[in-house]
């Protein structure tokens, strides 16, 4: 059978199966299934496929069929250039985040030397890209530090570390527990997903995403309020926190903000126009 019939096949399928981004998923799984490159792909149509491989790509495509991310089947993700390892237990980085990463990258670029921590780390990727971009633009005196409760986001928070030479620490932590520094910047994409709405998500991220990276409580602020609460004890006078918040959260989220007396607090919409990065700083300045 020729590329051209494996992808068909595939296509049929997935789109069978009820996978709504078949035909986009289809040439991904061929691509790696395959070791082929996208301008591969189309050159290759009519070649005939080795068997070992199409095996390995129908195994790939059955594996999606039962609404399994792509990226926990090639293990990777690419976020913010950079190829992340996604593996199961860990969630996998959205593009909508990158936005937290070029928002603190903004804010920062005036620091010669910054201190960083990345909490709620999972696979690593705001913190290691965060540091990766800081070096790449000449800071190279930076600390950064990643922090996560679970065993399997330090696991993969490691190998990505490794994978992408990033110069950050990895700390094993319930929040702030055993957080023993002071940072200019705080970065945080937590679980805020309302435990009542779990059920109501994609297939793809409720049945095999980590509940423990998704859910937020009964009312989706509960890891906000811990933050708004604790973070100002862990960040220089002119520290910042940024943070992921949910697409209807901003009010409840300012609130905590300004109760716990964080200043000069802003929304940053992204660019489908939703509610998606809260920033605020810790000492009241006019910027």
């Amino acid at each position: 059978m020729t590329l051209r019939d494996y992808i068909i096949e595939g296509q049929n399928i997935l789109k069978e199966a009820g996978i709504s981004d078949y035909e986009n998923d289809t040439r991904v799984l061929a691509m790696f299934a395959f070791g082929i490159s996208y301008s591969d792909m189309f050159m290759k149509m009519t070649e005939e496929m080795n068997e070992e491989d199409a095996e390995f790509y129908l195994d790939c495509i059955n594996l999606r069929s039962t609404h399994m991310p792509c990226q926990y089947i090639t293990g990777s993700q690419n976020f913010m250039g950079y190829e992340f390892i996604t593996e199961d237990g860990v969630l996998i980085p959205r593009q909508e985040t990158e936005l937290l990463v070029e928002k603190a990258l903004e804010l920062t670029s005036g620091l010669k030397d910054c201190k960083a921590l990345d909490m709620c780390t999972g696979s690593g990727c705001i913190g290691i890209s965060y540091e990766l971009k800081r070096r790449e633009d000449g800071h190279k005196g930076d600390e950064i530090h990643l922090a996560d409760i679970s065993d399997d986001a330090i696991y993969v928070a490691e190998k990505n570390k490794y994978k992408l030479g990033a110069k950050c620490s990895i700390i094993k932590t319930d929040l702030f527990e055993n957080i023993k520094d002071k940072y200019d910047i705080i970065m945080s994409n937590p679980p805020y997903i309302r435990t009542s709405d779990i059920d109501d998500i994609m297939e793809e991220v409720r049945d095999f995403e980590p509940r423990l990276a998704l859910d937020g409580d009964e009312d989706g602020l509960s890891f906000y309020k811990r933050l708004a609460e604790q973070a100002r004890d862990y960040l220089y006078k002119d520290g910042i926190l940024i943070m992921e918040i949910g697409f209807d959260q901003y009010e409840e989220v300012k609130e905590l903000l300004i109760n716990n007396k964080f200043y000069n607090i802003s929304l940053i919409k992204d660019y489908s126009g939703l509610d998606r990065i809260v920033t605020a700083y810790a000492s009241e300045h006019d910027y």
